[in-house]
């Protein structure tokens, strides 16, 4: 058998051999120290492990058992005030709209006709008490004759959930005399 031969493009150079065989050489060496470096914490982490293994032996042989591994409170009353009240008193408080009847469609001022769905006719109105344009969907009720639609209510649960900048958000259910209000 022959011996392998050189790749053509391969230098004949002195320089770039002993370059290449330098390369090789402090590799190895990283490699050898990587290694002993990850003996020496291996071998720390055995001896930190010993070490409590042992600790643990001498508590047990004083009759040192550490803290209970569940307390259990004597009392319903706290002595002093824990970070999780203090923090709760810290807290500001803003009026938040709390559950009631529901407005009457008369507090809004019909403006114009907008469009007729599926489920109901879609109108641009203005709260009277804030001018703030809105817009009111009145349910068709003639396909329920037991009562408030189905389907009704399932739209109303969704867009309730809905939270999207292409979704209308709905602020709150007015309510009319009538069926046709």
């Amino acid at each position: 058998m022959s011996a392998p031969s050189k790749s053509r493009w391969a230098a004949d150079d002195p320089e770039t051999e002993a370059l290449a065989a330098r390369q090789k050489q402090e590799k190895e060496e990283r490699k050898r120290a990587k290694a002993e470096k990850q003996r020496k914490l291996e071998e720390a982490a055995q001896a930190q492990k010993a070490a409590q293994t042992e600790k643990k032996q001498e508590e047990t042989a004083n009759g040192e058992a550490g803290p209970p591994k569940k307390r259990r409170r004597l009392s319903n009353e706290l002595s002093e005030p824990t970070e999780v009240q203090e923090a709760r008193s810290s807290l500001l408080r803003f009026p938040a709209q709390e559950w009631g009847p529901c407005r009457h469609v008369d507090n809004f001022e019909r403006l114009n006709h907008i469009e007729e769905g599926s489920y109901g006719w879609v109108t641009r109105s203005k709260d009277i008490t804030t001018g703030e344009v809105v817009a009111l969907k009145k349910l068709k009720m003639e396909n329920s004759p037991d009562g408030f639609p189905v389907t009704g209510l399932r739209e109303i649960e969704t867009l309730l959930e809905a939270r999207h900048p292409n979704v209308v958000y709905l602020r709150e259910i007015v309510i009319g005399n009538r069926i046709d209000e």
